[in-house]
């Protein structure tokens, strides 16, 4: 039966939907993981093979699985943008605010990554858009940094906290500025965005703005 358990993990890993069929007519457990926890529903979700994914849940497979890291299903999938499987995953009962050992959500790996759709379908599903990591950044603070502008707009209009800190008490204001994002700080600005928050060392955005952005921000900012 190991046998069977480890082909019908590869053919979940690869896309093989008819080799993942058979393996079940033979027994094979569909919660059957490998040596890091990761489980056949995570490979498959994260891949983005939505038939394999289908027939794992509807066989039982266990959608709030964990690895050894704490990643889940959900996660993965976020991450790649894989919409109809985030629904699925959602819709058997995955935890949209489950986070990993760092404390990071699927909501965190979606926003950073540009997935707007996925972003959109965690928060009408209850994600907290507010959450933090271990690090203390959340989901808009990754959309800032990966200057992922429709991610941003639609976070902060739906709850956002713009002047969150994190652990050494970066905003989004002073992401945005460090990184020379000069559209985005005037539109943070407009959004509330507070100029005078200070972080850990006494700085404020404007401390953050580059020596070829200053001509822009520095007005803007003092």
């Amino acid at each position: 039966m190991e046998t069977v358990n480890k082909d019908f993990f590869d053919a979940c890993a690869s896309g093989d939907y008819a080799k993942v069929c058979a393996c079940i007519a033979k027994g094979a457990d569909v919660n059957y993981v490998n040596g890091d926890g990761r489980s056949s529903l995570m490979r498959a979700a994260k891949r983005g093979y939505e038939e394999i994914v289908r027939v794992l849940l509807t066989k039982g497979a266990n959608v709030r699985a964990r690895d050894k890291n704490n990643k889940t299903a959900l996660m993965g999938a976020a991450k790649k943008g894989h919409y109809e499987i985030c629904k699925e995953l959602i819709e058997a009962g995955a935890d949209v605010n489950s986070h990993d050992n760092n404390g990071r959500t699927a909501l965190m790996r979606a926003a950073f990554l540009g997935q707007l759709d996925v972003v959109e379908l965690l928060v009408q599903h209850g994600a907290e858009v507010n959450s933090a990591d271990h690090k203390g950044r959340t989901a808009l603070m990754e959309a800032v940094i990966a200057y992922q502008v429709g991610v941003i707009h639609f976070l902060i209009n739906n709850g956002a906290n713009l002047n969150q800190q994190d652990n050494n008490g970066c905003t989004c204001l002073m992401r945005a500025a460090y990184g020379g994002y000069d559209d985005l700080v005037i539109y943070l600005l407009h959004k509330g965005a507070d100029k005078e928050v200070l972080d850990n060392s006494n700085r404020k955005a404007v401390h953050y703005v580059r020596t070829e952005n200053l001509g822009t921000l520095k007005d803007v900012l003092k």
